[in-house]
């Protein structure tokens, strides 16, 4: 028998006011599962991007193999094939594209999650290749490497069993066919599988081959991230190639440190394929680069002797630079340095101290001085005041009768290493001034002054 329904209530109806209930608890949810991800999503992103750029400034225990590259794409791919097959020691690759047009972005595209990479919009050179890959690189120890280069069996372990065998060695490099000077190898070898070959032979452990030089190409050279710290990165004044690694060279000698050419260690040079195709240009650059190296620092081989008898230990390079100092950091950011420690310039947004430019310094040089108390541009202005017993105003500058530039701060003299220097650190300042000869032999002489490197890009 058919059941009576209940009075008031149509069976028909209900089923759709289900339906209808059950559809608007699910576009309710949409809707706030919609609002709270597009509130949350930007947030998120955020903080993934701020703890990814973190992790990426957290040093790691390894090495950071830096590879500025220029329009020599097979060449590339030969030299990572040859560290991915030849390095069993922890590494990240990184390699810098100074606007290459023959497929090397492509192929570092198709690499990415193997290796980090920059691809940059035009070719900075190789100084400014190099500090880019310095700027992003985390291990413990840095390595630069020519893109035209093939590594072997052994390689790394060698070279930092070499630095690592003594904290006064600064820089490291290996023996190789093709170079000048006395990292060059004579070979026999006439294919890359007898290269290898002889590699495998050569590069047996003997610290007994290890040997000081003044000068280390830089196709291969390896040092320690706490140097680099307070070395600072490569002058891009220099053009394109050639010189830069000798001004680097230099001031790590001047810092304290030692060079080794690690006679135990080989690696394969195909040879200045960059700096070649520049073809009839390559003279000129180079001409170029020795006249800047020349002027930034004068008599260079006599330098590091001045720098040699400090009694504390290896320096820092802001040791090199006047003990105070109008300075900007990349951001423009001003700081008046003194003693060591960096004091913001009347805080962010100050436009300057009348008569007084301010020297352009690297974040790796600033960000390991202390900050001060906040100081006004007044106070700057007269910071250069007249000193006791008849001494130079401090902070002037002088003119010796050899005809050198002088600084005298807190009773000493110290020199310039070239007019450049002078230049860089003397605009603004009282002089220059006659040097008495006889004050110049009572003074006792500090550290000589150099020049600050030429920083180019925005970022460092």
């Amino acid at each position: 028998m058919k059941a009576a329904a209940r009075p008031g209530i149509v069976r028909g109806k209900t089923r759709r006011s289900r339906h209808l209930r059950a559809g608007t608890r699910a576009d309710v949810f949409s809707r706030g599962y919609s609002a709270g991800y597009h509130a949350g999503y930007p947030a998120g992103l955020e903080q993934g991007r701020a703890a990814g750029l973190q992790s990426y400034r957290q040093p790691w225990e390894g090495c950071s193999i830096i590879i500025p590259t220029y329009n020599q794409a097979g060449l590339l791919k030969a030299c990572i094939e040859s560290i991915r097959q030849y390095t069993p020691e922890p590494h990240e690759i990184i390699v810098i594209d100074n606007a290459s047009t023959d497929g090397t972005a492509e192929y570092l595209q198709s690499m990415r999650g193997q290796l980090r990479f920059r691809i940059n919009a035009e070719n900075i050179g190789f100084a400014g290749g190099v500090n880019q890959g310095m700027r992003m690189a985390r291990g413990s120890t840095l390595l630069l490497l020519n893109n035209d280069t093939v590594v072997t069996q052994g390689w790394l372990g060698n070279l930092l069993r070499c630095l690592h065998s003594d904290e006064r060695i600064g820089l490291v490099g290996p023996m190789t066919n093709y170079i000048s000077g006395e990292q060059l190898q004579p070979v026999s070898y006439a294919s890359m599988k007898e290269m290898h070959r002889f590699a495998r032979e050569f590069n047996v452990p003997d610290a007994s081959r290890w040997r000081p030089t003044t000068r280390i190409t830089g196709f291969c050279l390896l040092l320690r991230r706490e140097l680099f710290d307070r070395l600072g990165y490569f002058d891009e004044g220099f053009e394109k190639g050639n010189c830069e690694d000798d001004d680097f060279c230099l001031r790590v000698r001047l810092l304290g440190h030692e060079l080794v050419i690690a006679g135990d260690t080989f690696i394969h040079h195909v040879g200045s394929v960059s700096v070649k195709a520049l073809g009839t240009e390559m003279g000129e650059v180079y001409g170029r680069n020795q006249d800047y190296y020349g002027r930034k620092w004068g008599d260079a081989q006599a330098l590091p002797g001045e720098t040699a008898n400090v009694s504390e230990g290896f320096l820092d390079t802001f040791r090199l630079y006047p003990r105070e100092a109008l300075v900007q950091s990349y951001t423009g950011r001003l700081f008046w340095l003194r003693g060591g420690v960096r004091h913001p310039v009347d805080g962010p947004g100050v436009p300057g101290v009348p008569g007084l430019p301010a020297v352009r310094l690297s974040h790796i040089e600033l960000r390991h001085l202390p900050v001060g108390e906040a100081v006004a541009a007044a106070e700057i202005q007269s910071a250069w005041s007249e000193s006791d017993a008849g001494l130079p105003p401090e902070g002037a500058l002088l003119r010796g009768e050899d005809d050198h530039l002088y600084l005298h701060e807190q009773g000493t003299l110290r020199r310039f290493t070239s007019p450049h220097a002078a230049e860089v650190w003397g605009a603004g300042r009282p002089g220059p001034l006659p040097l008495d000869p006889q004050l110049a032999s009572r003074l006792p002489r500090g550290l000589p002054l150099i020049a600050p490197v030429t920083l180019k890009a925005d970022n460092l």
